[in-house]
């Protein structure tokens, strides 16, 4: 092993960085389009009106399957009345498995466990949900989901955003 003097790591620096603000310039990235498929996949829903009352029939909901095979109804996805955004939609997971990786975006969201065991992770903690716990994500707050348990586990999401 050679020995290094303050120089060679005084000129070693700038590469460094470099390669600090390449790593961070990635993440980011990865980051972005991992929100922009969760997005993506509420702006395939079908735009509710929501000027009068609604009744959505578990029965009648189209499902879409995910690229690993999850579930998902989309329940309903516009404008109310008083201006804010919201979607909602049930998501179905199999054991052991994540409906996508952690990510963030810019609104709010709950998390409804009806069934199974999900680990809601975030600030660098894991958060054990059971069937009628609920979860919060702040905006722009990293987060992420997963099936810990050894059945299926289905949870609902209420998105909430300004336009």
């Amino acid at each position: 092993m050679s020995n290094f003097t303050r120089r060679d790591v005084c000129l070693s620096l700038p590469a460094l960085n470099l390669f600090s603000a390449l790593s961070r310039e990635v993440s980011a990235q990865a980051q972005v389009a991992s929100a922009q498929a969760v997005i993506s996949l509420a702006a395939n829903a079908p735009t509710t009106d929501f000027s009068n009352c609604k009744a959505f029939p578990f029965s009648q909901l189209s499902v879409r399957f995910s690229d690993n095979g999850n579930a998902t109804r989309d329940i309903a996805h516009g404008t109310v009345p008083t201006g804010e955004i919201v979607e909602l939609h049930e998501s179905t997971i199999g054991p052991g498995k994540m409906p996508h990786a952690p990510h963030q975006h810019p609104h709010e969201e709950f998390i409804f466990i009806s069934e199974g065991t999900m680990d809601f992770m975030y600030g660098g903690e894991s958060h054990i949900l059971s069937p009628g716990s609920v979860g919060y994500t702040a905006p722009n707050q990293m987060h992420g989901m997963k099936n810990v348990g050894s059945t299926q586990a289905n949870y609902f999401i209420f998105s909430l955003s300004k336009k």
